[in-house]
């Protein structure tokens, strides 16, 4: 889910920079967030694509997340699948969301996490996720010009990253120690072809940075006895598109296709020793990955709702292949 100083101070330049992005839009504009149709289906959003538009003034949204995720192979750098020790992890993670004014809304997601693996678990509090979306434009219903609306999202580093307990480092990680910048851009759309069924369309783009991070022993990049050094992990790269289609008012099919890449971590100080005596390895090489994730929603009004279905990684580049089975409790008012 998700990941000193120095990059602290620049993250809060751009939340800065950001909130005066948001002074400069006019909080009126566009139609009311509502349908006023009495046969408009009700959609709980996909498993992993972000929303195109806000809530509106005084609206909260409420989703409480599990994944399970069982990791069993790695894709190597020709793409090819290799064999590799099985783990699984669990995540419950709770997206919170508020409405401020009908052009900005406000997120949270605390997160837990729980990995297990060898006869082993651990776990612990994740990463925590901040978000601010800003509705840059809202499409009037007959139009098919898109919805836009770009948000900017600051993690920061609350899981545990470092001096790792050797045995078991790979299962109590649970965060990446680092300050995460991530600026995005969503847009969506819904298409009636008449009656119950309408198709709704988005499109995720997002670009993240992170701050460097300073490592002791073993860690969430690797490391071993004595390790000593700081860590800059590479930028992340991600693209979304989703689709909602609903057979009925309450009852909706839904498809992520999702694919991301990750540039070189990279380190500078002792690496310190694995196991064996050898020199540590400490970061990784760029990564790609692609995955997929089907769905059902089902929906027994407009204020509650839940979803779930599996989410697979199709194929990768130096990373890790998985099988998981996500779902979620959609609530709104």
């Amino acid at each position: 889910m998700t990941i000193r100083a120095g990059h602290c101070h620049s993250g809060s330049l751009l939340l800065c920079l950001f909130f005066i992005l948001i002074c400069g839009i006019d909080a009126s504009r566009g139609e009311p967030t509502t349908d006023p149709s009495q046969t408009a289906p009700w959609f709980t959003g996909t498993l992993l694509s972000t929303r195109g538009t806000n809530l509106g003034q005084g609206h909260t949204i409420v989703q409480p997340y599990v994944f399970y995720t069982r990791y069993g192979g790695l894709y190597n750098h020709n793409w090819r699948l290799q064999s590799a020790t099985t783990s699984q992890s669990l995540t419950q993670q709770t997206y919170i969301v508020y409405g401020p004014i009908d052009s900005v809304d406000i997120q949270i997601a605390p997160q837990w996490i729980g990995n297990h693996a060898r006869g082993d678990s651990s776990g612990g509090f994740g990463d925590f996720p901040v978000q601010l979306g800003v509705q840059a434009w809202r499409s009037p219903p007959e139009s098919w010009v898109p919805n836009v609306r770009f948000w900017m999202q600051e993690i920061f580093p609350t899981g545990r990253y470092s001096d790792l307990t050797p045995a078991t480092a790979d299962l109590e990680r649970t965060g990446g120690g680092a300050y995460a910048t991530t600026f995005g851009i969503a847009l969506e759309k819904a298409i009636p072809f008449g009656g119950e069924h309408v198709l709704r369309y988005r499109f995720n783009a997002t670009y993240g940075i992170y701050s460097s991070v300073d490592v002791r022993g073993f860690n969430a990049y690797g490391g071993g006895f004595g390790t000593a050094g700081r860590v800059t992990p590479g930028s992340v790269t991600t693209v979304t598109v989703a689709a909602e289609y609903s057979l009925t008012r309450r009852l909706v099919l839904a498809l992520d296709i999702g694919f991301q890449t990750v540039n070189a971590t990279h380190f500078s100080g002792d690496p310190g020793l694995d196991a064996q005596g050898r020199p540590a390895l400490v970061g990784r090489g760029f990564s790609n990955l692609v995955t997929i994730a089907p769905a059902l929603e089902h929906s027994w009004n407009q204020h509650v709702g839940v979803l779930a279905g599996p989410w697979i990684s199709l194929n990768g580049q130096n990373s890790s292949e998985f099988f998981g089975i996500v779902a979620a409790l959609y609530l709104y008012w």
